[in-house]
């Protein structure tokens, strides 16, 4: 059974990074916020300081997993909002971790919420990063700057 498993995920692993591969040189990047004054302004500094992303948008956490699991290839980065209706940032992040397609999807939390007892259960359940949200749109440009930089770059950039 372990083997089993273990070239269950070898084959997932090798899957996932072909679909990577054999993508343009444009990376995407899903976004599950709920606030469309949130969506907006994080497509404004994306086309700002990022504009080779392609985005995928969706109104909450039920419709991010739908959105995925009709493309077909996989994300270069997923952000997810923490309060959300149907199906919260936390609840989105644990189906996407117990997905063997978005184990190693790079999975930004980015919330109004700075308690710490979100940011340590963002953690627990798998989050790569945990972002509080700027007040202003200069703040969130710096923000989509260092993700491109810290999670994109190299990988598809």
């Amino acid at each position: 059974m372990r083997i089993i498993t273990a070239l269950t995920a070898y084959w997932l692993f090798f899957i996932r990074n072909n679909l990577t591969m054999n993508q343009n040189t444009y990376p995407c990047v899903f976004i599950a916020d709920d606030d469309e004054d949130d969506r907006y302004l994080l497509n404004l500094a994306f086309a700002r300081h990022s504009p080779q992303c392609r985005l995928v948008f969706a109104h909450d956490g039920l419709a991010l997993l739908d959105a995925l699991a009709h493309y077909e290839m996989v994300p270069e980065l997923i952000i997810l909002d923490m309060n959300m209706p149907r199906l919260n940032g936390f609840e989105a992040l644990e189906a996407l971790r117990d997905h063997p397609f978005y184990l190693t999807t790079p999975v930004v939390i980015l919330t109004t919420s700075d308690a710490e007892t979100d940011r340590q259960r963002a953690q627990q359940l798998g989050a790569n990063e945990f972002i509080t949200k700027p007040i202003n749109s200069e703040l969130l440009g710096q923000i989509v700057t260092r993700l491109r930089v810290d999670w994109l770059e190299g990988n598809c950039c």
